[in-house]
């Protein structure tokens, strides 16, 4: 207990608001004379400092630790070299010739490696597999054999897998030991402004900088919890806070006027969020914030979306400018035979262009999706699912209550005509075909 109050002393400054985590794994894994849990799961959303407290608190204990990033990774026939590495290069006998000796083909190979080599080190041994979500992909022996691992192994280790999925999304057809699991939560608004007022410049005091801090939050809590996003918006925003300080126009403590007049560019800039557009353009000094919105080009480049979410867009955006009426008369294959008609839908199609966007069913939505298709697909739960990815991306909303409804759930297209003929263009479909638009 002495050893953890002076752990939480030597950190108290570099790693804030997760005392209770701290404690948490430490009470676990803090103790080297005893043995080992055998897995420990922590799971929370992005930037929530998961990988930031194993490894100091892992960095503070000094056991022979192994941090293996699964994204870096095509195999577990790979993981096992690069743990046997890692593991023992700070061994007299050098990495290289211990790989060359002990070549490791499969989970079996591996564990009698490890008994051999460690079998009379006293030292506990850590295995961190981050973003272990990736080993969903691996052969359906290697999760199972690596949260027995101290048991097959008979050597004091344990493993510690980070992610941002939950554990009921790892599952074998083998039977697996449960692991101990420790959530980490979001964080509340007040220990953000915390984190926030890490970054304060110099030149302002702690009082005006925390109470730009609740200004810029009250818009953009809502709408996002990830801190390395809130630390990047908030270093943007805050020179266009200070300008009319700068300019002698507003007084430092005038807070209603400095709220008046950061409020419209804060509500502009939520647009930016999540986006992942470039951050070169925000260096240059002539930069204007808005300037990465305005340009719709680099802004639909931005978004990857597969191959048939693309077209589900497109789609989605002919459902919402064609009325229905209209459809079989467009999309039909034959629709040679009726040019006249298809003439006036142009037209009207034309029109309304110049409306707000109309509902749409996704039966709709998926038939004019097979219609512009020029091959067969399957419509699966992993096709559909692009569905819930494109609302979550503010391309498409669900309109009114699905849960009251009891017929199909509506959807409304909430790109623009600009927006969907870049992403169009990406996979050489010509919406002009169906919309008679000037551009």
């Amino acid at each position: 207990m002495i050893k953890m109050e002076k752990y939480l002393e030597t950190i108290k400054d570099s790693i804030i608001c997760r005392e209770k985590i701290i404690t948490q794994l430490y009470s676990l894994i803090g103790a080297p004379n005893e043995p080992m849990p055998e897995s420990i799961f922590v799971y929370g959303h992005m930037a929530t400092g998961k990988s930031l407290i194993v490894r100091n608190l892992l960095d503070y204990l000094k056991y022979n630790v192994s941090y293996i990033n699964c994204m870096e990774h095509l195999g577990s026939k790979h993981i096992y070299n690069y743990i046997l590495s890692d593991l023992t290069a700070s061994a007299k006998e050098s990495s290289a010739n211990m790989l060359l000796k002990y070549s490791c083909d499969n989970i079996m190979d591996f564990i009698l490696v490890l008994k051999k080599i460690f079998d009379r080190d006293t030292r506990p041994i850590v295995l961190v597999f981050d973003k272990c979500h990736r080993i969903r992909h691996f052969d359906a022996t290697f999760l199972p054999a690596v949260l027995k691992l101290r048991e097959l192994s008979c050597v004091n280790i344990c493993t510690i897998f980070i992610s941002e999925i939950t554990w009921d999304n790892f599952s074998t057809k083998i039977g697996m030991l449960k692991p101990i699991k420790i959530y980490v939560p979001q964080y509340t608004k007040d220990e953000l402004v915390r984190l926030l007022l890490l970054n304060k410049l110099a030149k302002y005091d702690a009082d005006f900088y925390k109470n730009y801090l609740n200004l810029f939050l009250s818009v953009f809590f809502r709408f996002c919890r990830d801190l390395n996003e809130l630390r990047h918006m908030a270093k943007i925003n805050f020179a266009k806070y200070i300008e009319p300080i700068e300019s002698k126009r507003i007084e430092p403590d005038n807070v209603a006027a400095l709220w008046r007049n950061i409020s419209p560019i804060l509500k502009s800039n939520l647009e930016i969020i999540y986006l992942r557009v470039s951050t070169n353009d925000f260096l240059q000094p002539d930069h204007q914030i808005s300037r990465e919105i305005e340009s719709t080009t680099k802004l639909a480049l931005s978004f990857e979306l597969p191959f048939y979410a693309k077209y589900m867009l497109i789609a989605s955006y002919l459902a919402s400018y064609i009325p229905a009426k209209y459809d079989k008369d467009i999309f039909m294959k034959q629709r040679s035979k009726r040019k006249k008609k298809v003439r006036s839908v142009k037209k009207t199609g034309e029109i309304d262009m110049q409306k707000k966007s109309r509902l749409f069913t996704i039966s709709r939505m998926l038939a004019i999706f097979c219609a512009i298709l020029n091959e067969k697909v399957d419509i699966n739960a992993n096709l559909l699912a692009q569905i819930s990815t494109m609302c979550q991306l503010g391309l498409l909303s669900v309109v009114g209550d699905n849960v009251l409804q009891l017929d199909e759930p509506k959807f409304k297209c909430c790109a623009s005509y600009d927006f969907v003929t870049v992403v169009a263009k990406t996979v050489g479909f010509d919406i002009k075909n169906y919309l008679n638009v000037n551009t």
